[in-house]
């Protein structure tokens, strides 16, 4: 009871009980007490004496003997370590009293009144379940009711089903001898069955769709995403003038346009993708109600109906049979009803009358509305009807019926513009409002038969056969396609529509995506053939849609659903958008380490959130380049038809992003932004991350991309709000402080610039505080890190800023005041290679000496590598050559020029610096140097290049031509972008840098790291701070989207290494064959007071290649004991080579697919 007490924070006790369970039991002894808080909240203390671990796996509850329910929001526990298991149930770990050795306890309060809690006891290693005799134990706040005998209740349940059960089936058999008696109805016309379609009865309460263990990799799609077979950026002139010519007649009538759609497309497919965009474009417009749907010209709805159904099956033969063109066909289908046949088409004109008949609806709102669908039936008209539903609904409120029609575009305005006007509102009777909406909802099913082709319901109703009763003397019997509309399909789409009907989102999506599974076989790319192709298309995208409009209706649910059942749910729409997309290699990818993580937090997994977090990154970047490739393919086609069609230029300007928020990305981004901030939440990362830790004032500025104002120099101290910072840009003088919501590397060289400069850089996850940012624009503001994961922002004074720094120094030319850093011209010393032995501070830099100081220092199980080097000034020797004079000369006037360059225009810029790289790159070598390099490289025991050297155009060929195009490659990046600007804002002469080249054997590495012997981010001396990234190095240290997974090690604790972020990047560069690697090691890397490292280029011999990498496959994350082993071991590297070299080091290196791991540079850390 004192135990019980102390953990009971004064809540008043309810009752209490006492349960011996016996020796032999895993739980011997039990106490549970219900309490009710000061607050009012309901608390269940539960204590189990045990030999062994214990978790309590429980849930909310109604009533006794009632179904398991997620708890109500605003519960906690005690012990706070809580996880849900991915139904409605959560667990708990029961914790170890200190005070009472074997007892373990745990405490729930929850917000509930009538309401209870529901539990049972399992043991840590899942061998024991404990019930209460047989049943689960409760809690309510009455002792009596947590006390009934739920078995009695349970067994007159089934007494009951049973009985219920009997009845059904003696009813069942009774109308199927009716039904044997009676002969099926015949018809004659309209292409469709001529027997009656008897639509089987589903269950009330659908099954839960268990989903098959799909393969993943089978649903990969190489071609067909939009904008990759040749419409981005291009504009098909001839299908452009071909549509705008075709327009004119298009406005007679929907029949008119659908009509000429036919005509149209082999012509435009005949100019590619670029002419089906245009296409597209073309019926984005019209379903936009930006064209003329008709013009005084009265046409029968079954001609309409036949127009839509000679375009789509057009289509539908393209999507099967052309697979590059595969995503522009979808949008194409997507704004087009299905159409159909006959009867199908005629039932719209016809069945109107019936409903004004029946009840008696002959004048005002519903005569006008006839006589438009008399003459000129329309999408409008769906919307219509359902407004009418909703308006009867509301026992006519008139706002109800306004409220849907605006939500779907129409106006007032829009419906008195009809040819056949309407203009009255609709009033009704309540004696009327039983029949009108029955009859309602049975001719919505006709409109939308021929005008929602991407309406679920409707397209489900088409595969799987339907009956509609007969109308002026005919009747529908749509027949169910084969193969395709099988039992479990049926159960399947009927899961899918009364799920979403109940709103139980994940249920009805598991479904929707099971059934999309299913049809996979005829909608993959060359898929089966099927006479009705088009019917199960059309269902594919009303899944497709339907799945966006189940995330969009919960989405405000997020936050309080379990955390696995939201992963499910956000699995579920990426792999909607996967099923959608040609090109999708990187959604599936994504798609699979999205199942790992769902797998992991069931499992109760200890870095799920983490992992998922990595991955959400990963997603956000594949969704951009989505966003981008529509926007490329779409635009220039919408900007250049739509001036000639009359559209009006707000839509035109936001066209392509209002297509891209009507895709499957648009949903699954709604997801992600729901996800983010619970996954920082429970992963402990705040809305900062901190690269950068310097306090810094100054002026806000929102600028699109950081390599855009490079050549800048702001002269009051700014704050860069940037959109996109890449990773490899420099950062403009007079700038203070650098937020973006892009995720560089805190290794990557914008990083190490940062804070080799004291620039503030953080990145900002929340995109409403992105936002705020935003907002603020030419604001002054103090910047303040709080730890490494939160940023201060506060209002100051603008006059208190001062000059910004180093903005003075800087001037628009090449030449710049000294700094007090200085470069020491170096002189040729007659040597054009050398071997490592040979290495000192007078011929070669830092990163060839560091190594070389190493050597014979560090335990065998580190591996340094053979090197060579091309001393300082090499370069001026060759270029010194007479066979080089024409270069020589040439890059002597072009330096002249870049003397007395304005910087800031950038255009001017960048063509000069490529224009100089160019030149060196014309070099050809001298007989010594080559000859020189021959003996240093057999004294190293290096591979020899083989062929001659020297360009291509000029004698070069074989490797030798390649290893000669890397060393003049690598010469040339003193010339890059970010080693210029990096001298000029320095205050350095940059002609005075002179470039060695380190020469060595390229290790082909599983993965690469970077590590810091101190830690960047919190200048922590006691610990090391590393990234790695599979494959080369160069996708860490490089412009390549995404975070490289992270970690700390104390050391003291080397083997316990602390991952702090999980790897993002899509791709990876990896070399399969033996090659060189020529690195830049000038005497500009090394001075203190200068960010050196990383301006120049290094350059393989051979290009590595670049792949996407499956996280989910690699055991650098899958695998925790690989993990944990990989990073003690580069760990405990990092610490031999600073206690060797005696000062923090920054070190580069590999681990090679057979485990060896290698240093292949270090430098002092600065």
């Amino acid at each position: 009871a004192n135990l019980c007490e102390a953990r009971a924070n004064g809540a008043q006790l309810l009752w209490r009980r006492e349960l011996n369970l016996g020796q032999a039991n895993a739980v011997k002894l039990m106490v549970i007490e219900g309490r009710r808080t000061a607050q009012g909240t309901l608390q269940m203390i539960v204590m189990g004496r045990a030999d062994q671990e214990l978790v309590l796996h429980w849930a909310g509850l109604d009533q006794p003997a009632g179904e398991w329910k997620n708890p109500p929001h605003g519960w906690s526990s005690s012990p706070e370590n809580s996880w849900g298991t991915g139904g409605a149930s959560w667990e708990t770990e029961m914790e170890a009293l200190a005070t009472a050795r074997g007892w373990h306890a745990a405490t729930i309060e929850a917000p509930c009144d009538r309401d209870g809690l529901v539990f049972v006891i399992r043991t840590g290693d899942s061998a024991h379940w404990i019930k209460d005799d047989g049943q689960d134990f409760m809690c309510f706040a009455d002792e009596a009711t947590t006390l009934t005998d739920v078995r009695a209740i349970v067994k007159k349940r089934k007494e009951e089903e049973r009985a219920r059960r009997k009845q059904e089936k003696e009813e069942q058999r009774r109308r199927e001898r009716e039904g044997q008696r009676s002969s099926p109805q015949k018809l004659k016309r309209g292409g469709l069955s001529t027997t009656t379609i008897k639509e089987p009865k589903m269950p009330t309460r659908p099954e839960v769709i268990k989903r098959k263990d799909w393969n993943h990799d089978e649903i990969k799609m190489h071609a067909g995403a939009l904008g990759h077979a040749g419409a981005a950026g291009n504009v098909a002139g001839g299908s452009v003038d071909n549509i705008c010519n075709a327009e004119p007649g298009a406005t007679k009538s929907l029949m008119h346009r659908y009509n000429a759609a036919s005509d149209l497309i082999p012509q435009c497919k005949g100019e590619g993708e670029a002419g089906l965009v245009a296409m597209a474009v073309w019926f984005r417009f019209m379903a936009l109600r930006q064209l003329v749907w008709n013009n005084d010209y009265n046409i029968k709805p079954r001609e309409i109906s036949a127009a839509q159904l000679k375009c789509t099956t057009q289509l539908a033969a393209l999507h099967k049979d052309d697979a590059g063109m595969r995503d522009v066909t979808r949008f194409i289908m997507a704004t087009i009803g299905r159409g159909g046949d006959g009867d199908v088409g005629q039932r719209i004109r016809d069945e109107i009358l019936v409903v004004q008949r029946n009840n008696e609806c002959m004048g005002g709102f519903m005569e006008e509305w006839h006589q438009k669908l008399h003459n000129n039936t329309s999408p409008d008209d769906v919307p219509i009807c359902e407004a009418l539903i909703k308006f009867i609904a509301a026992d006519c409120d008139i706002s109800v019926y306004w409220d849907h029609l605006h939500a779907n575009s129409i106006t007032k305005e829009r419906m008195a513009s009809y040819d056949r006007k309407i203009c009255s509102e609709p009033s009704f009777k309540p004696n009327q409002y039983e029949g009108l909406t029955r009859d309602l909802k049975e001719y919505l099913r006709t409109l939308k038969a021929v005008h929602s082709g991407a309406d679920l319901d409707s397209a489900a109703e088409n595969v799987m056969g339907y009956h509609q009763d007969a109308c002026k003397g005919k009747e529908i019997n749509m027949p169910a396609v084969s193969e395709v509309a099988t039992a479990q399909m049926r159960t399947i789409l009927h899961s899918a529509r009364t799920f979403r009907d109940l709103g139980e989102p994940l249920h009805s999506m598991e479904a929707m995506l099971e059934a999309r599974r299913e049809l996979w076989n005829w909608t993959k790319p060359g898929g089966a053939d099927n006479a009705r192709l088009k019917d199960v298309l059309y269902l594919d995208l009303a899944l497709e849609s339907a799945v966006r409009q189940v995330v969009e209706a919960n989405l405000s649910s997020m936050a309080t659903r379990a955390p696995v059942d939201v992963l499910k749910m956000t699995g579920l729409t990426l792999e909607n958008l996967a099923l959608s997309s040609g090109g999708n290699d990187e959604l599936v990818i994504c798609l699979q380490q999205w199942q790992g993580v769902v797998n992991s937090a069931m499992s109760g997994g200890n870095d799920w959130a983490l992992q998922a977090k990595s991955v959400v990154d990963r997603v956000n970047n594949a969704l951009g380049e989505v966003s981008q490739r529509y926007i490329n393919a779409l635009q220039p086609t919408a900007h250049a038809m739509g001036g000639r069609l009359g559209v009006d230029g707000h839509v035109l300007d936001i066209f392509s992003e209002e297509v891209v928020r009507g895709t499957p990305a648009a949903p699954l981004s709604q997801m992600l932004r729901a996800l983010d901030p619970r996954l920082r939440e429970m992963s402990n990362m705040g809305s900062w991350s901190i690269i950068s830790p310097v306090e810094a004032a100054g002026v806000i500025e929102v600028i699109n991309d950081l390599k855009d104002v490079q050549n800048k120099t702001y002269q009051i101290p700014t704050v860069l709000i940037s959109r996109r910072v890449g990773g490899e840009e420099d950062i403009p003088p007079g700038v203070v402080g650098l937020i973006t919501p892009d995720m560089p590397d805190v290794l990557a060289h914008t990083s190490v610039r940062a804070r080799n400069e004291r620039v503030l850089f953080a990145t900002v996850f929340d995109a409403g505080r992105m936002a705020e940012l935003e907002g603020m624009h030419g604001q002054a503001v103090n910047c303040a890190p709080v730890g490494a994961d939160d940023l201060r922002i506060t209002p100051v004074d603008p006059s208190s800023l001062g000059a910004a720094p180093g903005s003075g120094a800087v001037n628009l030319s090449m030449s710049a005041p000294p700094s007090g850093v200085n470069i020491a011209k170096r002189e040729f010393m007659g040597r054009y290679a050398v071997p490592s032995p040979e290495f000192d501070g007078s011929i070669v830099g830092g990163k060839s000496r560091n190594l070389q100081e190493l050597r014979g220092r560090l335990p065998d199980w580190i591996n340094l590598p053979a090197q060579v080097a091309l001393p300082f000034c090499t370069f001026d020797a060759v270029l010194a050559h007479p066979n080089n004079g024409h270069v020589g000369q040439s890059l002597q006037g072009l330096r002249r020029e870049l003397e007395h360059l304005d910087f800031s225009d950038q255009v001017a810029f960048q063509d000069l610096l490529g224009r100089i790289r160019s030149c060196i790159m014309q070099m050809v070598p001298t007989p010594e140097l080559v000859d020189e390099m021959a003996r240093s490289f057999a004294a190293e025991r290096l591979p020899w290049p083989q062929g001659n050297f020297g360009p291509a155009g000029a004698g070069g060929d074989g490797a030798a031509a390649q290893a000669w195009a890397a060393i003049t490659g690598v010469w040339a990046s003193k010339y890059n972008e970010r080693a210029v600007l990096s001298c000029r804002k320095a205050g350095l002469s940059h002609e005075n840098v002179s470039m060695a080249v380190l020469c060595q054997p390229v290790v082909q590495s599983q993965y690469a790291f970077v590590l810091h012997t101190t830690n960047p981010q919190t200048g922590n001396p006691d610990e090391i701070y590393g990234e790695i990234v599979c494959g080369m190095g160069e996708a860490l240290v490089g412009n390549f989207p995404g975070r490289a997974l992270s970690f700390v090690a104390r050391k003291d604790d080397l083997t316990n290494a602390k991952v702090t972020g999980f790897p993002s990047k899509a791709n990876g560069l990896f070399t399969d064959a033996p090659t060189l690697i020529f690195r830049s090691d000038s005497n500009g890397e090394d001075l203190e007071g200068f960010a050196g490292a990383g301006l120049y280029d290094s350059i393989q011999m051979h290009e590595a290649e670049l792949r996407p990498v499956d996280y989910s496959k690699d055991p650098i994350v899958s695998d925790e004991m690989f993990r944990a082993q990989a990073l003690a071991a580069i760990a405990h590297a990092a610490h031999e080579i600073e206690q060797a070299l005696g000062s923090p080091q920054d070190i580069e290196g590999c681990i090679a697919a057979d485990g060896a791991l290698y240093v292949v540079q270090t430098r002092p850390q600065v």
